[in-house]
């Protein structure tokens, strides 16, 4: 019983005695040749919830193999998706290794360490924390030139600005529109790669036919992590923009000719746009007539005139008739208002007596000048006689 008791007091001091061979000056020493030259993450920054790749490359800067038995990556706050590196081997002088590791972050946000963690055969251990980053911050959007009010069928060009506030450049950036009561180009814009703190402005039409609000959906990658962001835009419509283009007639005089009334004065744009194939016209009851039934003035810029001349007719019984002033926008959509414009009585006394014909004391001047020619006539053949 004592002989077994020395035997295994024995075993035990040689087994001490044989690990702490093994773990010697030496294979310490080159152990400590073992450096990490190369730790990459992709995505540099992670979001809430993203996956990760994270390689890590070893060298040997020494002159001795240095045997590996096992590589781990540790952490609380992420979790790993990968297997450990188990039975790794040695890496001999002067070569390098590389780890690769799936990652998943959590739902917080912060500066966080894991650890990659490296056993060697023959000596102790390799620890190396590293910082890995997680932000929320997702792409900001933004309407540029919105106006306040949208009018149906009136198109309108927005600029959607999209922002990337991340540390970090994002790829496969997409913009998308919806807005099913409205017609809306392009149907999607691809931008592709957005680096950090910088942004993208991209153009797109709208023409309301409602007031359904319209969704903007961004969608990007934070490395292999597909993520979206929404904005909506409001809708309000209205039966006239407030930079749209705005006729306004002035210095309006009527005359009276022969055998129509003419027209003349200025009209102003006083809108914020241009107003296009800007016409002058009169509308019902006036009937309007050659020479200027319609006078074309053009394209009048905001804050520009041009004077006109309109001739038409009216019916006895009328005192006002409408000046029609005629534009269209860029688009070709258009638009009208209406000026009235008195004939007055004194018009409108002339014109009845035009249509009624001579006047009765005319008629009767007339009357007796045929009675005396007709009785100078008679008399000078009855003298002959």
């Amino acid at each position: 019983m004592r002989i077994q008791k020395l035997l295994i007091l024995f075993s035990f001091f040689l087994l001490i005695s044989i690990n702490t061979a093994d773990i010697l000056p030496e294979n310490e020493a080159a152990a400590a040749q073992i450096q990490i030259i190369n730790l990459s993450i992709d995505p540099a920054i992670l979001m809430p919830y993203d996956t990760a790749t994270v390689t890590i490359t070893l060298t040997n800067t020494g002159t001795r193999s240095v045997a590996i038995s096992r590589a781990d990556l540790l952490s609380k706050e992420f979790k790993i998706l990968s297997d450990s590196y188990g039975k790794v081997g040695a890496i001999g002088a002067g070569n390098t290794m590389s780890f690769t590791y799936t990652i998943k972050a959590g739902g917080l946000t912060g500066i966080f360490y894991p650890v990659f963690s490296v056993d060697f055969r023959d000596a102790n251990f390799l620890r190396y924390p590293f910082r890995v980053l997680v932000q929320e911050n997702p792409l900001e959007i933004s309407v540029l030139n919105k106006p306040e009010i949208f009018v149906p069928g009136k198109k309108e060009e927005l600029i959607i600005h999209v922002g990337n506030p991340r540390d970090n450049p994002v790829t496969g950036v997409t913009v998308i529109p919806r807005g099913e009561e409205h017609e809306i180009t392009p149907t999607s814009y691809f931008s592709g790669f957005l680096a950090q703190d910088s942004s993208i402005d991209i153009p797109f039409s709208v023409t309301p036919y409602g007031e359904t609000p319209i969704e903007f959906v961004v969608r990007y990658q934070n490395g292999i992590n597909q993520h979206e962001v929404l904005y909506i835009l409001p809708v309000e419509t209205g039966i006239k923009s407030r930079k749209q283009a705005d006729t306004i007639l002035s210095n309006v005089q009527v005359d009276l000719e022969k055998e129509h009334f003419k027209v003349t004065g200025d009209v102003t744009n006083s809108g914020l746009e241009t107003a296009n194939a800007v016409l002058i016209t009169t509308a019902e009851p006036a009937i309007p007539v050659f020479p200027f039934k319609i006078y074309a003035v053009g394209a009048l810029k905001p804050d520009d005139f041009s004077s006109f001349e309109v001739t038409f007719r009216a019916d006895e019984n009328v005192t006002e008739v409408p000046l029609r002033a005629s534009f269209k926008d860029n688009d070709g959509n258009e638009f009208y208002s209406d000026t009235l414009v008195e004939l007055g009585e004194k018009y409108d006394t002339k014109i009845k007596q035009d249509e009624k014909g001579f006047s009765p004391i005319i008629v009767g001047i007339l009357v007796l000048i045929t009675l005396g020619v007709l009785g100078a006539v008679w008399y000078s053949r009855r003298a002959r006689g």
